[in-house]
């Protein structure tokens, strides 16, 4: 992914986010400067514009490819296994099985609410990519929530 080449330490620095609580990103909320800092020339043109969410943006889909580049390496066994191989991957992720059954109950629950599909987790061989991304999206925004702290917002483009 490109937050493991930019920053040069791979899963290393994936996995010592696991320690944190919530994640602070500081974003320049006059988007002013580009994702490495430099300052983008700007003549007026709010078009030229990096616009701060999309910072945020990139950073949670680094950690959403993360997870599930994991869990998706082991989809084989996860499916032979069941359910409790499944929140043994998340529980992984230095969170309590008690945390993770109530993602999974969240996200079962919207399943069966919104495409009326229930008991998702017992025949997890018919899981979708897209599944498995719901899945993963909603344990990192329980897991991990992000505060943003605007840097720069007191010039006149924030």
């Amino acid at each position: 992914s490109q937050l493991n080449r930019l920053l040069g330490r791979g899963n290393k620095f994936l996995d010592d986010l696991t320690d944190a609580d919530v994640l602070v990103h500081i974003v320049d909320a006059s988007g002013s400067s580009d994702a490495e800092g430099n300052k983008l020339c700007n003549d007026g043109n709010p078009d030229d514009l990096n616009h701060p969410l999309h910072d945020l943006e990139w950073v949670r889909n680094e950690l959403v490819e993360w997870v599930y580049f994991n869990v998706s390496s082991k989809w084989d066994s996860i499916v032979r296994r069941g359910k409790q191989k499944l929140i043994g991957m998340f529980s992984g992720y230095k969170q309590s099985q008690s945390f993770t059954c109530d993602v999974f109950l969240a996200v079962e629950n919207f399943v069966k609410e919104n495409e009326g599909r229930e008991h998702i987790f017992d025949n997890l061989g018919v899981w979708t990519e897209g599944d498995l991304y719901r899945l993963v999206s909603a344990f990192l925004g329980a897991r991990f929530p992000m505060a943003l702290a605007l840097n720069k917002q007191d010039i006149s483009s924030s």
